[in-house]
């Protein structure tokens, strides 16, 4: 049979969505990234235009890559999804698998070929597995090896001093609520902002936020968690679920609240909740490194590593990438990885 690629528009919203939730109810691969959704709200801040690919046997959707295309005065990139981690990358059934991925990787590669793009990258799915399929379709691209941290949320391998810290924030009246208000998705932005600022984090808009806090998405695919002490917003947790991923968004602590363990409790509650609804797995995401205090505290609650890889080409030339030099791609194209730094 023969597979054939095409765009999905904004039409087939609804054929995307139902095929995401079938496949997504057996494999951790689907994130809540990948749903119509998240594509508007990075469409609408500006990260680049989407460029979704669907590849049909028999005309019945059986594959999925999802691609972001920046361009701006000094080239083009692509990108597998921006944002960074493990969140790009084909999607598919089980079914003709080999035919699907080289297929769609191919098809995005002649999209890049013939944008002359500065650089294509694509990385590969939350808990991928074989990653010879893309070895084999992107055979002459550049390889990056990266890691991330993710639990299955019914093994309990906590440290001890998780359990301690809740226990200290219960005591100390720390109290975790899911009612949004304009007063608390305030405080919320403040605190992560400042967090931000304060351990040179990349910051995502506001306007980012005040999408995935609408009212037709909480709780169902997002869900937004405050710490509370005497009634005032010390912290809290923005997540993003798939069927069976529950992906940690953006967390946020008040500097001179931390003693009080607010981030301890909204996780607590974020995970039971989680698990309440059938979630399987929490993706912690990507960490600065192993020596980081993030990826400690991420291993404190159970996290396990897991790799992923990135798949990069320069269609126009490395050489119009090291010309540009770090500082000028990060300015042009924010949230991308459009090559890796140490080998411009």
């Amino acid at each position: 049979m023969v597979i054939t690629v095409g765009e999905l528009g904004e039409d087939k919203d609804e054929e995307l969505s139902q095929f995401l939730d079938s496949i997504g109810a057996k494999s951790a691969s689907v994130l809540g990234y990948h749903y119509p959704f998240y594509r508007d709200m990075l469409a609408s801040i500006d990260v680049g235009k989407p460029l979704y690919l669907g590849a049909r046997c028999n005309g019945v959707l059986q594959g999925y890559l999802p691609v972001f295309v920046k361009k701006t005065n000094v080239g083009t990139v692509f990108s597998s999804l921006p944002y960074f981690g493990p969140n790009g990358g084909v999607l598919c059934d089980q079914a003709k698998r080999e035919e699907v991925h080289k297929a769609l990787l191919l098809e995005i590669a002649r999209y890049a070929r013939d944008a002359r793009a500065l650089a294509s990258s694509i990385y590969t799915p939350f808990h991928g597995i074989d990653l010879a399929l893309y070895d084999r379709a992107l055979a002459n691209w550049t390889m990056v090896e990266k890691f991330t941290q993710d639990q299955l949320l019914a093994e309990d391998n906590r440290h001890p001093a998780v359990a301690r810290n809740l226990r200290k924030a219960q005591r100390l009246g720390v109290e975790v609520s899911c009612e949004v208000t304009p007063e608390r998705l305030a405080a919320f932005y403040e605190i992560y902002e400042h967090n931000c600022r304060e351990f040179g984090i990349p910051l995502k808009p506001r306007a980012c936020v005040e999408f995935l806090a609408r009212t037709d998405l909480l709780g169902k695919q997002t869900r937004l968690y405050f710490a509370l002490h005497e009634g005032k917003v010390i912290g809290g947790l923005m997540m993003i679920w798939s069927p069976l991923v529950a992906s940690y968004y953006i967390p946020c602590s008040l500097s001179d609240a931390r003693e009080l363990q607010p981030s301890t409790a909204v996780i607590d509650f974020a995970m039971h909740e989680a698990q309440q609804r059938g979630i399987k797995f929490w993706n912690w995401e990507s960490s600065p490194g192993r020596d980081s205090g993030v990826y400690r505290f991420k291993k404190n609650w159970g996290a396990v590593e897991s790799g992923y890889r990135i798949y990069v080409n320069a269609f126009d030339g490395q050489e119009k990438l090291s010309a540009l030099g770090r500082d000028a791609i990060a300015q042009e194209f924010p949230y991308f990885f459009v090559w890796p730094f140490d080998s411009l």
